[in-house]
């Protein structure tokens, strides 16, 4: 089976849940079906300047194929976008307006569909927020599968994503939270609605010491991984931290782990350590008392079932449906809705140790039955062959 996977980008420089998504997911099927990576030459997601060659590549061992974005994103252009968008979101050429500013903008990859889509048995989409999923898709409407990655926000009021979930042969989803969400948006039928996993490995050789040697971090600590941004809840993560350190100084520290620029109070207790190896990464979770998942907007969160591989609990923003449902049916973390209850619950992991143990315990069982990667590859590997053996014959095999 040949597939291609569109992700607007690609590579293990970058930061984000659907690219990271993408990734793995890539990597897990690709030694059982011909994958090629469909992407621009972008890392940075605020610009989409080209920063890789355009053209073919090998990543971990799967083929790439990267398209060049001509004009790089005018960031006022997009806000006054976003904002004539956001207050008439049913107009139509309001919404493709706020595509196009939006971007990734890359010709050659929807050329690339447009003449070569009929040679891929299946073509899975991965977000549908960028151009290259709202363009890309009608192009290859019989053979593809979306991956939305939605949460409730501005964007997916837009009228301009009713075609692309429309058009979307079949829809896979991290998270029945999700699958409801585009239920009660879009109206997507059950039949037409997969959920499909996402291998999480094991790192068992993981070092709490390590990280202690390599930070000169010796105070126990809370621990937030992944990017340092105003939407992921990383300010008010913060905030709420800076409260609990003046009712406990002597609690936990607060790390944070990921690219981006965070603003940190002068007291002792905070360290932000920037993007950070793969090890090292997994030796600050190892030692952590409780990692932190502060984002109101996810359709999935690897911090969270990352930390539940090592078996640490988790305490997460209340205002993501998917954060809360993963904690219930893991039984892996808490859940706080204001700074006062972030406080206690920070607290309780804190003291309750042999407690917050079992917490942790409970949530790394349920990722070794949910997050295998035999199960990741077969949800996956189903959903792809449901779409191949839909659609017409891909060009160039001869039909039965």
């Amino acid at each position: 089976m040949r597939v291609a996977l569109v992700v607007q980008r690609y590579g293990p420089e970058v930061l984000g849940g659907a690219e990271t998504l993408a990734r793995r997911v890539s990597e897990l099927l690709a030694s059982s079906v011909d994958v090629t990576v469909l992407t621009t030459c972008a890392i940075d997601y605020l610009s989409w300047a080209d920063a890789y060659p355009p053209g073919p590549a090998k990543v971990n061992g799967v083929s790439v194929l990267r398209f060049s974005v001509p004009r790089p994103r005018d960031l006022f252009e997009f806000e006054q976008a976003s904002a004539r968008a956001y207050a008439s979101p049913q107009d139509l050429e309001l919404g493709r307006n706020w595509i196009q500013a939006q971007g990734p903008n890359a010709p050659g990859l929807l050329d690339h569909l447009r003449e070569e889509g009929s040679t891929y048995d299946a073509v899975a989409f991965v977000t549908c927020l960028y151009a290259p999923t709202v363009d890309g898709l009608p192009l290859v409407t019989e053979r593809s599968l979306l991956c939305p990655t939605i949460h409730d926000e501005p964007p997916l009021r837009l009228s301009v994503f009713d075609d692309v979930f429309a058009k979307a042969r079949l829809l896979c989803f991290s998270t029945p939270e999700e699958q409801t969400l585009a239920h009660e948006r879009f109206g997507i039928p059950d039949a037409r609605a997969r959920i499909v996993g996402a291998a999480i490995d094991e790192h068992r050789g993981a070092d709490p010491t390590r990280f202690v040697a390599e930070t000169e971090i010796r105070h126990p600590y809370a621990l937030y991984h992944g990017r340092l941004d105003r939407s992921k809840g990383v300010d008010e993560l913060v905030d709420h931290h800076t409260r609990y350190r003046a009712v406990h100084p002597d609690g936990l520290d607060l790390v944070l782990v990921g690219g981006g620029e965070v603003r940190l109070p002068a007291a002792d207790g905070f360290h932000s350590l920037g993007f950070v190896s793969e090890e090292l990464k997994h030796d600050a979770i190892a030692g952590a008392d409780v990692v932190v998942c502060p984002s109101p907007h996810e359709s999935l969160s690897f911090s969270q079932l990352e930390a539940w591989s090592h078996g640490r609990p988790t305490l997460s923003n209340a205002l993501s449906p998917v954060l809360v449902g993963q904690s219930r049916r893991a039984g892996g973390g808490l859940w706080y809705s204001n700074a006062d209850e972030y406080r206690e619950m920070l607290d309780f992991f804190a003291r309750a140790k042999p407690l917050a143990e079992t917490i942790g315990a409970q949530g790394q069982r349920y990722v070794r039955a949910k997050y295998s990667r035999d199960q990741a590859r077969d949800t996956w590997l189903a959903a792809l062959t449901e779409v191949a053996e839909a659609r017409p014959a891909r060009a160039g095999r001869q039909q039965q």
